[in-house]
């Protein structure tokens, strides 16, 4: 018997736009229709099932079709993304990296995630690597059974405020995005035993990252950091909590694209005077030195350890002087 509830919510496939009506089968099987019927040829080599039977959770399945539509990937299933791991008919691991070559991923990029990508919340493993989505969607708060989750090389500039809220996480690789901050909320993550900050736009971390129990200097057998921020723009003492300035892996990093060996990547900061970062100390500085001393809003600079001059913890006329007088002598830097 036909679901008309379920035909309803079956996605249009944008880039062919065909109606995706195949996979929309209720069954006498399934308890009832906030379930979908798969039968056994219609799951995918990708899908792993475990202690369930052909039914597959609405929760999870509109998820997928809805990333599906809103992406315009060109899937003829919801079960043919990415390796998928199903038990007590909810989705539980997600392998959903971008692989162009093959099938241990997506095998096309997305950009965007649903609003209602938190009705996953039965997964304990994700893997959303190599895409190019910017943000998360404000639900992402709600996948409070994620062990694992890893975001590493998209083109995040924030994350949600209340991460904290994700209790259980025990690794959360971050590496190589966009992010320019990191929420206060991340000191609650107590269960952390794993943070890749390495390669973003980060120019201070919030004190209550020291409230996790990390072994912030210390390398996995398996040669993974436990902590790691390498090349970033954490330059200034003031704005990195003694945690992290005093990490043997406040420089470290990894390989790009398999993490396979370690990487020595210096934060990049500006030298001393040099207030635009464009690695020269002209007339340019001196007003933008200037400005920031009559605004007050020197230490809002990228690395504002570069306004101050004198070394006195203070931005103030005498520090203009000492840019200016440099400036003429072109010495600055030495």
């Amino acid at each position: 018997m036909m679901n008309y509830n379920k035909i309803k919510r079956i996605v249009l496939n944008s880039v062919v736009g065909v109606v995706l009506c195949n996979y929309c089968i209720y069954s006498q099987d399934c308890p009832d229709d906030s379930y979908t019927y798969f039968a056994d040829e219609e799951i995918p080599s990708n899908v792993t099932v475990i202690d369930q039977g052909n039914c597959f959770s609405n929760y999870d399945i509109d998820v997928l079709l809805d990333i599906i539509s809103l992406n315009g990937l060109d899937y003829g299933s919801p079960l043919e993304l990415g390796l998928q791991t199903w038990a007590g008919e909810r989705l539980k691991i997600w392998v959903a990296t971008y692989v162009p070559s093959g099938g241990n991923g997506l095998t096309q990029k997305i950009d965007q995630l649903p609003n209602n990508f938190g009705q996953l919340s039965e997964l304990t493993t994700l893997y959303l690597e190599k895409h190019d989505f910017t943000e998360l969607p404000d639900s992402f708060t709600s996948l409070s059974n994620l062990v694992n989750l890893y975001l590493s090389n998209n083109w995040l500039t924030s994350l949600p405020e209340d991460i904290g809220s994700l209790t259980n996480l025990a690794m959360l690789d971050l590496g190589y995005n966009q992010l320019e901050s990191i929420p206060e909320s991340i000191g609650d993550l107590v269960n952390l035993e794993y943070l890749f900050l390495f390669n973003n736009q980060l120019t201070y971390l919030p004190e209550t990252i020291c409230n996790l129990n990390l072994d912030w200097d210390g390398i996995s057998p398996a040669n993974y950091p436990y902590f790691a921020c390498g090349g970033n723009f954490l330059c200034c003492s003031e704005m990195i909590p003694d945690c992290v300035e005093n990490s043997a892996n406040l420089n470290t990093s990894m390989e790009q694209n398999y993490y396979s060996f370690l990487l020595d990547s210096p934060q990049i900061c500006a030298e001393l005077g040099d207030i635009n970062g464009d690695v020269a100390w002209n007339v340019l500085d001196i007003v933008a030195l200037a400005n920031c001393v009559l605004a007050l809003s020197c230490t809002e600079l990228t690395n504002s350890c570069t306004a101050d001059m004198n070394g006195d913890g203070t931005h103030n006329v005498l520090d203009i002087v000492a840019l200016a007088n440099c400036v003429l002598a072109q010495n600055c830097g030495n």
